[in-house]
C-alpha cells in the first residue's frame, strides 16, 4: 500500500498534484475523495478531469449528485463520473444512482463524501485526503487501495 503526501499553497498547486496523479490512471478505478467542505475536492477533480483529456467544466456536485465528463483524448479512459454522496442517508438512495453500471475499464468514478455512507462496499482504488490549513495551504494525502 502506498501513501504520499503533498502539501499545496494554491489552487493551482492542488490541481498540479491532480495532474501528476492522473498520470497513473488508466480506467476502472474508483477514488474516494475525503474532506471537508472547501478543502478543495472539486478543485482537485478539475485538475484530475483536464489531464485525463475532457475539455468540460468541472464543478461540484453536491446539488446535481453526479456529473460526467466526455474524454476524448485519452487511450483508454473514456468518461469520468464525479459524484457526492453527502446528502444521502441511506444506502438504498444511493442506488438510485445506478453506479454499478458507470463501473468500466474505460470509466473513472471520483466520489466525494464516499464515507457518508458506510453500508456501502465498494473498496476504492486510490483514497485523497484533503485537510485545509487556511485559506490557501492543504494537505493532499493519497493512498492505494484504502
Amino acid at each position: 500500500m502506498t501513501k504520499t503526501t503533498y502539501q499545496t499553497n494554491s489552487l493551482e498547486e492542488t490541481r498540479s498534484i491532480a495532474v501528476e496523479f492522473a498520470q497513473h490512471l488508466v480506467g476502472g478505478e474508483f477514488i474516494a475523495l475525503i474532506g471537508d467542505l472547501g478543502a478543495g475536492k472539486t478543485t482537485f477533480t478539475q485538475g484530475l478531469v483536464g489531464a485525463i483529456g475532457s475539455t468540460s467544466r468541472v464543478k461540484s456536485p453536491t446539488f446535481t449528485v453526479m456529473n460526467e465528463y466526455a474524454v476524448s483524448s485519452h487511450p483508454t479512459i473514456r468518461r469520468v463520473i464525479h459524484c457526492d454522496f453527502y446528502r444521502f442517508t441511506k444506502a438504498e438512495e444511493l442506488g438510485a444512482l445506478e453506479l454499478d453500471e458507470y463501473r468500466r475499464p474505460d470509466t473513472v468514478i471520483v466520489a466525494e463524501w464516499p464515507d457518508a455512507l458506510p453500508t456501502v462496499d465498494w473498496e476504492p482504488t486510490y483514497t485523497v485526503t484533503i485537510e485545509h490549513k487556511d485559506e490557501q495551504s492543504r494537505t493532499i494525502m493519497i493512498e492505494e487501495g484504502v
